[in-house]
């Protein structure tokens, strides 16, 4: 079993250590949200389908938490009881919308939401730019957990045209 999921472990394990150092260097993209994206690839499948279901439910999270934050803001004005009735019903439309099959992938959009939460601090609450951020950091997240679950099967073509050659 261990042998099973090695070259994916060492694939991920490198590109990983490449997207955090990376992150290290451009500023501007924060490591653990594309970690979450990544992570939620892998849930919706870890495939082609998979990245598209990830892509889709992460980013629709993320719009949705991003206009939750600011009818909360903007009509809650504090309130706490008010924050829990509305995350109530945040966390059921997020769910509900698991029955459109392009969204079934429902933890990916409670990825989206908690990584926009989560990244608003860094941006002082400007919604838009947390907004942008989030989204290149989760895109760039998805598309590394593809490459993740492809390249071992990359590796093992180049290996057997070098044998053949």
């Amino acid at each position: 079993m261990i042998m099973a999921l090695l070259p994916v472990s060492i694939s991920i394990g490198v590109l990983c250590g490449l997207w955090f150092f990376i992150t290290t260097q451009v500023v501007w993209l924060v490591a653990w949200v594309g970690y979450a994206a990544w992570a939620s690839f892998y849930y919706a499948g870890g495939n082609k389908d998979g990245l598209v279901k990830s892509i889709a439910a992460n980013i629709v999270g993320m719009v949705q938490g991003a206009l939750f934050f600011w009818s909360w803001k903007e009509l809650g004005g504090g309130s706490m009881v008010l924050l829990s009735l509305w995350i109530g019903v945040f966390c059921f439309v997020m769910t509900i919308e698991g029955n459109i099959s392009l969204l079934s992938a429902i933890p990916g959009q409670f990825v989206g939401a908690a990584v926009f939460f989560g990244n608003l601090g860094a941006h002082q609450g400007d919604i838009v730019l947390t907004l942008v951020n989030t989204a290149v950091c989760m895109l760039i997240g998805n598309f590394a957990g593809i490459l993740s679950a492809k390249l071992p099967d990359m590796l093992k073509k180049e290996e057997v045209v070098a044998k053949s050659g």
